[in-house]
């Protein structure tokens, strides 16, 4: 795989940068409102990455997963464009004290998910695969993926 793992973060980062623009364009020209320009592009985010996610068992190649990833982790950061902005309109003099303690909440979010991914990885064992199987690793990515539709 070498330097292809470094790819869905590139793409992050290119990503989150078309979001800005896409969001500025259509706020300055009037095209959306601020609301429904962040709604559509947090919508049009998730429910790629999500999609996305749910992909990844699919593929038997780490090409595969690597492109998978790139599309999660690219629409992750576009939606990042209708939802990382709101600290500044919930509390503009406070903006980095509610930054922080919205992101201790997600980091809060990544430990427990980081254990309860080695809990489904170990229920969804079968006799013959191991935790590195396709089929072990389903099962982790269905889940986050299939609750952007609940």
């Amino acid at each position: 795989m070498g330097s292809s793992k470094m790819l869905p973060y590139l793409n992050m980062f290119i990503f989150s940068n078309i979001g800005g623009v896409v969001a500025d364009h259509l706020v300055t020209k009037r095209i959306l409102s601020v609301t429904r320009t962040r709604k559509l592009l947090n919508t049009i985010g998730f429910i790629v990455a999500s999609l996305a996610l749910m992909a990844i068992p699919i593929f038997r190649t780490s090409g595969g997963a690597v492109l998978c990833s790139s599309v999660a982790l690219g629409f992750l950061a576009l939606g990042r464009a209708g939802f990382a902005v709101n600290h500044m309109d919930i509390a503009p003099r406070y903006a980095g004290i509610v930054m922080g303690v919205s992101n201790t909440a997600g980091t809060l979010a990544g430990i427990i998910g980081v254990d309860l991914t080695g809990k489904l990885l170990e229920a969804a064992r079968t006799v013959d695969s191991s935790l590195s199987s396709a089929e072990s690793w389903r099962v982790v990515f269905f889940i986050p993926g299939e609750r952007i539709f609940d």
